[in-house]
């Protein structure tokens, strides 16, 4: 069985029947094992921590583990704006 999976795109000049439509809902929201809204938290929450430069560039130091720590870091002062606003 395949882990993943995509939509069905809709045929030109026609439209997808409510089979199809239902069943690409149910893959946009991770293979329905998560809600919609819980998935559009998730990816607001990665743009949040990219916003950081650190988070989102590749760091080029031979440190080990500092990568981790300027995510850890970058995930740590998003969820204190989050707690501020």
């Amino acid at each position: 069985m395949s882990t993943s999976s995509r939509p069905t795109k809709k045929p030109r000049g026609k439209e997808l029947t409510d089979q199809q439509k239902h069943l690409n809902k149910e893959k946009s929201s991770v293979r329905g094992a998560l809600p919609q809204q819980y998935r559009v938290k998730c990816e607001h929450t990665i743009s949040g921590v990219k916003r950081y430069n650190a988070a989102r560039r590749l760091y080029r130091n031979h440190i080990k583990d500092l990568d981790y720590r300027f995510m850890f870091t970058a995930a740590g002062l998003w969820n204190f704006y989050l707690m501020a606003a």
